[in-house]
């Protein structure tokens, strides 16, 4: 580059700043938290799913890229007029359809916060962002019993969570040194264990990790929905027979269908039998612990070799805020440790060795400060709320079971798993007959059922009042509803029940050629 004069350089510099008045910044503020005052108040009133279709929203939204300044004020209204408006509302008592649940609202100031000091925790300097992170993760440790001694951290949820956990667990287990030499070095396959009900992203986990969906050996689930560990043993033994190197077996705290919890004590045996790498993906049902009556169905936790939690599930932290914890420190450090001269503040020996630096604990190096709106959440509403909370969630969810027990046209279709059930509506008359009716008449009633849900969830959606998912379990396609709101109440459960049972008779009318 050719050298320049001072003079010719200063010529160029401009006194631009992105820089705001102070009052503008507070007055902005204001705007800000009257947009969110206004979105809290109604956000029960509203339709839950967005009016607008995909393409309507990207004609609303489309526009130049802009070149000229605008008012802040004119940009925060287009937001919410454009933006709030059609947004799925999440913190709504009747969207029950996924693990979905509205963050508290001094999380979200926790995230203006954090964006405003805008810390990396990753590097040296940003100590207090990283003592923070630091002390959630103990207080997590803490809330399940953990070693004191696991080392964690916080990713954006359980997909990357669980990543980081089984890369742990892959070079590990691993025969070779799969960091210099990579999984073609690998003498023999490596086997993974998950039951029929694991999350998919576990399987996103194999693939990127080099594993293979091939290596991955399903095993069969109980009437409860829970992995089969006689399963389990047999696989292993198949897998050892055939000189296979079976390394991991991966356990589920609270599944995605019906939120069962999977026998952790008895497959911590198992995995210490055959020396396996223990992984429980809880990233549902971990924060269940905190409830002094639901926590022994998670006995067998603490025996994880790795630990995926979602603080934005139970916790009701907006999103992001997922957690990894991982009992060898050393060997999450060896996983994922690189340096580089650039990334850290000159400091003494014994600083060094004090310091936590979370880019050797994880994948990312740019990392924002989650942990802020997990500490400001926990330190307002305090544990025992949270406990309440949770078994309130839970005793919405038998109440609602109870409901479609006492009812005629609505059947349960698993056992309750948390606060997950799943049910279908099943027509009265159809109901009473079934029994009568041989296998194959039930069998076609079976099918009948079957799209009559599905329809029902499908007008449900154009509907807005109440949102439930689906799922399939077995031959049933089954309405599913996860209770994961601390807005939710009794009320609101007997209103999706009735709302489903209008959506459903309306729609049986319609396929039967029902007239009244």
């Amino acid at each position: 580059m050719e050298q320049t004069d001072v003079s010719s350089i200063d010529r160029l510099i401009l006194d631009e700043t992105f820089e705001m008045d102070m009052k503008e910044i507070r007055s902005l503020g204001y705007h800000t938290v009257d947009i969110m005052v206004d979105y809290l108040n109604n956000i029960r009133h509203r339709p839950i799913f967005p009016s607008k279709t995909y393409q309507e929203m990207i004609q609303l939204i489309s526009e130049p890229l802009p070149y000229d300044a605008k008012d802040p004020h004119e940009i925060l209204e287009d937001c919410h007029q454009k933006i709030n408006a059609n947004s799925l509302q999440i913190g709504h008592p009747r969207l029950l359809g996924w693990m979905l649940t509205s963050g508290t609202p001094i999380s979200a100031f926790a995230d203006a916060i954090a964006s405003l000091l805008n810390q990396n925790v990753s590097v040296s300097g940003c100590t207090a962002a990283t003592t923070v992170e630091l002390l959630v993760i103990n207080w997590i440790k803490q809330i399940i019993d953990y070693d004191p001694e696991a080392a964690g951290i916080l990713v954006s949820g359980g997909s990357l969570a669980n990543l980081t956990a089984l890369t742990v667990a892959r070079n590990n287990e691993a025969d070779v040194d799969i960091s210099s030499q990579g999984m073609n070095q690998k003498r023999n396959n490596m086997i993974i264990y998950v039951s029929e009900e694991v999350h998919f992203c576990i399987l996103k986990a194999v693939m990127i990790l080099g594993i293979g969906t091939q290596n991955i050996r399903w095993l069969r689930t109980d009437k409860h929905h829970c992995l089969d560990i006689h399963d389990l043993q047999t696989k292993i033994k198949e897998d050892l027979a055939l000189g296979k190197h079976p390394f991991c077996v991966v356990a589920t705290a609270g599944t995605v269908n019906t939120g069962a919890i999977d026998p952790l004590d008895a497959i911590a045996d198992i995995c210490q039998e055959y020396n396996l790498w223990f992984h429980v993906d809880a990233a549902y049902g971990g924060f269940a612990a905190l409830s002094k009556t639901f926590k022994p169905y998670l006995k067998g936790i603490e025996r994880a070799d790795s630990i995926v939690l979602d603080p934005h599930k139970w916790l009701f932290i907006s999103y992001e805020a997922g957690c990894v914890l991982v009992k060898n420190k050393t060997l999450l450090k060896k996983t994922f440790t690189m340096d580089a001269p650039y990334i850290h503040l000159k400091k003494n020996d014994s600083e060094k060795d004090e310091e936590v630096n979370f880019s050797d604990y994880g994948i990312q190096l740019s990392r924002q400060f989650r942990a802020l709106k997990i500490w400001m959440s926990l330190k307002q509403y305090g544990i025992q709320r949270y406990q309440h909370m949770i078994e309130q969630n839970i005793h919405l969810a038998h109440y609602l079971s109870a409901l479609i027990y006492e009812s005629n046209d609505f059947q349960q279709a698993a056992p309750i798993g948390l606060s997950t059930i799943c049910f279908q509506y099943f027509p009265a008359d159809l109901l009473q007959d079934y029994k009568k009716k041989n296998e194959s008449e039930k069998e076609k009633i079976n099918e009948y059922i079957n799209k009559l849900n599905q329809v029902i969830i499908e007008r449900m959606h154009y509907d807005k009042r109440a949102l439930l998912s689906s799922t399939i379990l077995g031959e049933q396609f089954v309405i599913r509803a996860c209770i994961m709101n601390y807005r939710t109440t009794k009320q609101d459960i007997k209103n999706i029940l009735d709302i489903t049972r209008e959506l459903g008779r309306t729609a049986d009318k319609k396929l039967r050629n029902i007239t009244s």
